[in-house]
């Protein structure tokens, strides 16, 4: 590939890439907020990924820790940890990912507690247990662009660089 940039529309793309979508990638403004003008950066299904099981985690948090975790930030928040319905996902993305998550008292998004608690994707899902929050996640990274495993896996598949390229970054041209 030396030489050869990846182009829309005769513009080099932003060729943005993360190490495992956990099985279909992000759109740019689910995670930053803007990127609605790369429409090369569609959701798109990544398969081969889930033989890389090191991409799932779990983070395990008691209750007091969780709180501790969430008041760096939010020095008001009241979370009664008794009732279900204080922990939870509120809306996901497109690609089924977390876009708001409730708190107690407050609404985030997934990408901040992603950030806050120290997990690795927006991809995850809330288990509540007595004195417990387990956050189980799927993939490492923002999701956006290409996956680099998923990548490696189409290219163990007997895929052309080309084929991968195009389709991660969709209607765009290699020069």
């Amino acid at each position: 590939t030396k030489g050869k940039i990846i182009t829309y529309n005769n513009e080099p793309i932003n060729a943005f890439f993360h190490s495992n979508s956990g099985g279909i990638t992000e759109l740019p403004v689910n995670v930053w907020g803007g990127g609605s003008d790369l429409p090369y950066l569609q959701i798109v299904e990544t398969s081969g990924e889930d033989t890389y099981n090191q991409f799932n985690s779990e983070i395990n948090l008691t209750n007091d820790e969780l709180l501790n975790k969430l008041k760096e930030k939010y020095s008001d928040i009241k979370i009664n940890f008794e009732d279900n319905e204080e922990i939870k996902i509120l809306e996901y993305t497109d690609s089924k990912r977390v876009k708001t998550v409730k708190f107690g008292n407050i609404n985030i998004s997934g990408t901040e507690a992603r950030s806050i608690l120290g997990l690795k994707s927006t991809n995850f899902e809330i288990i509540k247990e007595k004195d417990r929050v387990i956050f189980k996640v799927k993939g490492y990274g923002h999701g956006v662009g290409m996956s680099q495993w998923g990548a490696n896996g189409m290219a163990e598949e007997g895929c052309k660089y080309y084929e991968i390229l195009s389709h991660y970054y969709k209607d765009t041209t290699i020069k």
